[in-house]
């Protein structure tokens, strides 16, 4: 394997001279991390580099931890999937016909709310998830749920609120306390500005040469692409979803089945390959990631990188030219 690993690492080298990857890489095979490396710079301009330990946002990434949160509660009888929006918000004039399943699955119609004209002001304002919720309520839904699929960050703020009105935690307090803590997840959170985080990265972008990256609240983004990470992290969140640590095989199951539109529970499903692919990517200003399980063949690429440019699925599909020829 040692071929392999050098043709890698010469790969990111190559991308790192080039200012086209600034990040973690992680490669995990059969239960074990087999290539754990980091490029380029977590702070340019104190010149501190990237390591396994620097912290990235995750960006929508985040929706999986979401949806498992979801499924939590469902298991505990706290919620079902099948439950109407109007159960949780009973002032939302469009809730009866919205069921927890449609904004899983971005099938909701709800537009999203990164779309809206003064996204650029309010996604510097501190918010609460209740006052983000309140502008969510005022979109009308472009289309009938379940019709079909149209992602949108909306149903996942809104299963956010639903987690803290369900259970009377905060976000951040439900997924510590029933994910990151029971999975050993100790470099995940909720990212927030004012918080001394060790080991954070600034995020990039390129503006006639790399800039740093506009502000973003990361209240605003609250369960659609708050959180932030670790490559060392994220695998054991992988790692986990072999197992039935957090729900049953059979929420599992749920999880990663294409829902009509191949996308599961917080993944896209790719199953018309010769090998399943569950993937998610996780672009929020200044960073651009992506994690693809290819469980049948037991390996996971995971990529957290702060740089906005960087092309991410090009890079992981070159990853997976790279390990499948040689295998």
């Amino acid at each position: 394997m040692r071929t392999i690993e050098s043709e890698i690492h010469d790969y990111f080298t190559s991308l790192e001279k080039n200012e086209e990857f600034s990040g973690s890489v992680l490669i995990s095979k059969d239960e074990k991390v087999w290539f754990n490396r980091a490029y380029n710079f977590a702070n340019r301009e104190h010149q501190v580099k990237n390591t396994p330990e620097t912290k990235f946002r995750i960006g929508s990434i985040t929706k999986q931890f979401t949806a498992m949160a979801i499924m939590i509660l469902q298991e505990h009888g706290e919620l079902d999937v099948a439950d109407h929006v109007s159960k949780f918000i009973p002032s939302y004039k469009y809730g009866d016909h919205i069921k927890l399943h449609h904004l899983l699955t971005h099938s909701s119609g709800i537009p999203n709310i990164t779309q809206l004209p003064d996204i650029k002001r309010l996604m510097k304002q501190p918010t609460t998830t209740e006052q983000t919720v309140r502008l969510i309520m005022d979109l009308k839904p472009e289309f009938v749920p379940n019709s079909k699929f149209q992602y949108s960050n909306s149903g996942y703020i809104l299963l956010a609120y639903i987690i803290e009105k369900t259970t009377g935690l905060t976000y951040e307090e439900f997924s510590s306390n029933q994910i990151f803590s029971p999975l050993g997840m100790k470099n995940s959170g909720c990212d927030n500005h004012k918080a001394i985080i060790s080991n954070r990265a600034q995020g990039y972008e390129y503006d006639n040469g790399i800039v740093n990256a506009e502000y973003i609240d990361m209240s605003f983004p609250m369960g659609g692409g708050n959180l932030y990470s670790t490559t060392e992290d994220l695998f054991k969140w992988d790692q986990s979803l072999y197992t039935e640590r957090l729900v049953t095989r059979e929420s599992l199951e749920t999880i990663f089945t294409p829902h009509c539109f191949g996308y599961g529970y917080g993944w896209f499903i790719d199953g018309n390959q010769d090998r399943r692919k569950l993937f998610h990517g996780g672009g929020i200003v200044g960073f651009k990631n992506e994690i693809t399980r290819y469980v049948d063949d037991r390996i996971t690429i995971i990529l957290l990188n702060n740089l906005s440019t960087t092309n991410i699925e090009e890079i992981r599909n070159n990853l997976t030219t790279i390990l499948f020829q040689k295998h």
